[in-house]
């Protein structure tokens, strides 16, 4: 099944555009949006119950834990496992993130 950009839902969170292809009607066990990383960073979160994969299209980002920090850049891919407070970063990336099972903000804990 094709997501159109042309279809996709632009947000703003956390002073971040996200592009959302993929909403709550989606009937697939994962979702995906493409996050415009400006000298921005999400907020520290342990995602419950579902993996998150980010893909670096353009640019480059940190993925911070408590005792480690990986940096992507375009083309790489990296998954952060269920249970793991993180937070990710930059001053300049295009970055898609799939979540599966999809993305709910029920399951995102904020962390300071």
């Amino acid at each position: 099944m094709k997501f159109a950009k042309a279809d996709a839902e632009t947000k703003e969170c956390f002073g971040m555009k996200i592009d959302e292809y993929c909403d709550r009607k989606n009937l697939f066990p994962l979702d995906c949006a493409v996050v415009h990383f400006r000298n921005n960073q999400y907020p520290w979160k342990i995602n419950h119950g579902f993996y998150e994969a980010f893909f670096v299209l353009e640019g480059e980002c940190e993925i911070e834990f408590e005792h480690k920090i990986v940096t992507l850049v375009k083309h790489d891919f990296f998954v952060i496992e269920p249970e793991l407070k993180h937070t990710s970063r930059a001053e300049f990336a295009d970055v898609m993130i799939t979540c599966t099972p999809p993305f709910d903000i029920k399951n995102v804990e904020l962390c300071e």
